[in-house]
Formats: C-alpha cells, structure tokens, sequence
C-alpha cells in the first residue's frame, strides 16, 4: 500500500472524498455538491481550517465561514446590482438566489458557485507518483441561471493535490465562447493556529495596500502595506487588531511564489500564490477565532474599477484560451 490514498463516504448524505499522505498524516476532504467545497484539512489529527459545525449547517448559513471556499466569477464584493466589461453593462438579478448579500451594504458578494451542487468529479488519482487528487468540473456555460448573471462561457475547473507535505489548489479556466471574457477569481480560506488569538503572528507578503472606504470597496489608490498596518511584512502580533484588507505588490522570491503566512504557538501555516495570483485579502475579525488569507486575481470590484478607470487592468481570456493559477498551503509545526 503506498503513502496516497482517496476515500468516496456519505456524510450528512453528501457525497465526499478523502485525499489522505499517510507518511505526512494529512487528510483533506471536499464535497463536491457544496460548491465544491474544502471543508476539513487535517495535520496529525489537527484541523488546519475553521471546521463547520456541520454540513448542513454550513449550509442553511450561507454566510461562507469555514473550510476553503471558491469566490467566482468574482471575488468579494460588487459595489452595485450591476458590472461593466468592455463598455457593456450587467445585471445582477437577485431573484435568481444564487449569490450572497453582505450587510449593511447589501452588496453581491463571493460570486455564484460558493454553494453550488452541479460540481462533477471527473478524475481521481492516488500513487507516490501523482499524489493523492481529485479534480471537479463546473459546465458554467450549460447553466442558464448562471450565465444570467455572468453571460461568458466557460469551464472552471478545480484540482486539488496532497503530495510533498503540501495541499495544492490549481484552478483553470477556459473560455468555450466566441467573445473575450474576464477572469476574476479567489479562495477565501479559514484558519486556526494553537494558542490564545492575540498571540498569533501574520506575515503579508506584499508591499501595497488598497485603499478602502468603510464600505470596504477600494478606492484604486494604493499605500504602502506598513502605513495601513505596521510591522505585517515581518512579523505582526495580532494582539486586539482587526483586519479586513488587500494587499496587492506581492513580494515575490526569485521562483515567482509570494509567501503569506499565520503561525500560533508551534503551528504555521504558510499560503503560497503563484504569479497569476496577484491580490491577497486578509482578514482577522475578533469576534472569531479565525484568520483569513484570501488568494485573487485582481482586487476587490475589479469589473467595474476598471470600468471606472480606477485601476489600468483586468485579467482577460480570449475565445478558446485557457488560464491556469494555482496556490499552496504548506502547513509546519502539527
């Protein structure tokens, strides 16, 4: 019997899989008909994620919360019930029940497949070679209440990967229309660490900061990362500080990879982002014993601050093209 190892159970009458390294005793489990939904990573028995109460909890909240949820076909909040691409106006039609709504704005938020059923397993694969993986598929473009909302067709599709004492996350994207669509994507994990929340330690791989309005859509304008929070590109002590930001100007070794990390007492979790990957969201509520370091493509309203010329690109994707990004935690200390 080798390291790797996938296991298909029913759970709360979900069907799930269990990606499992024997030799690192992690174990990572997903549920595909929950939007394709992370929702356990375990270390030595230990939970990496904020865990949900249950599934169906998770569920019946729609509030995200727990595990590693998908944001797309945007990430975050739109600033209104409509976006631009190209000129072009889009409408968001809420009766269709398939985005989140953020109070007290009521802004869209976290994009349409969070809570999505309609995810295909279509392959699995467990050897020293290849690691433990599965990949899902999401047919967008076969979904009329989704392209009601995001009229660009396309397949997202998602691979996660247990191997090397590291969980990979690779998202990719093809344009299967006849018309240039944009790409605005993210993950919006939830951590734990050991030890007393105040004692926890981030590190923001990343030299800029957007500046934001409460409302917390940004501006355009940029800042340095320590003028908006001092001390986060080395070794920030989160004591009684709340945080809810993007960061964006990764800093980024010669390998190209951006290393943001939280750690507690003896755990450290680090969240590396490939190059396509060009915006981080940290968030640190108080009320939580959580940390948050989100992975996108662009910030935080992208469509329309590029329509408004507030910021000078959008990631794009050609008919028939592909776009490939991918980000990895690599969790020490368990």
């Amino acid at each position: 019997m080798g390291n790797f190892s996938i296991a298909k159970k029913k759970v709360e009458g979900h069907t799930t899989y269990h990606l499992a390294d024997r030799k690192k005793k992690m174990e990572f489990a997903i549920a595909p008909d929950i939007g394709n939904w992370g929702y356990s990573f375990k270390v030595s028995g230990h939970e990496v994620f904020h865990a949900p109460a249950s599934l169906e909890q998770y569920i019946k909240d729609r509030g995200l919360g727990s595990g590693n949820p998908l944001m797309a076909p945007f990430a975050n909040r739109i600033d209104q019930d409509y976006y631009f691409f190209e000129g072009r106006k889009y409408l968001l039609n809420g009766d269709l029940g398939n985005f989140l709504r953020t109070s007290p704005t009521n802004f869209p938020i976290h994009g349409l497949l969070s809570y999505d059923k309609r995810w295909e397993v279509v392959k699995t694969s467990a050897s020293d070679a290849t690691g433990a993986l599965m990949t899902s598929r999401m047919d967008f473009y076969k979904y009329p209440d989704l392209m009601a909302q995001f009229p660009f067709a396309h397949v997202h599709e998602v691979t996660y990967k247990l191997k090397g004492g590291k969980l990979e996350c690779a998202t990719k994207i093809t344009n299967v229309g006849n018309s240039t669509m944009p790409v605005h994507f993210g993950y919006h994990p939830y951590f734990i660490m050991d030890g007393p929340r105040e004692q926890w330690k981030l590190h923001v791989a990343a030299q800029k900061h957007w500046v934001v309005p409460p409302e917390l859509i940004p501006t355009g304008e940029l800042e340095p990362a320590e003028q908006y929070l001092p001390g986060c590109t080395g070794e920030l002590t989160l004591g009684d500080t709340f945080i809810d930001a993007g960061f964006t100007d990764l800093a980024r070794g010669k390998d190209g990879l951006a290393r943001f990390w939280v750690a507690g007492l003896t755990r450290k979790l680090e969240v590396v982002f490939d190059r396509e990957f060009t915006t981080a969201v940290c968030y640190g509520p108080l009320n939580w014993h959580y940390v948050c370091i989100e992975p996108q493509t662009g910030p935080t309203n992208a469509f329309n601050l590029k329509h408004e010329g507030k910021i000078s690109s959008l990631r794009t994707l050609a008919p028939g093209k592909t776009f490939r990004a991918s980000y990895w935690f690599v969790p020490t200390g368990y």
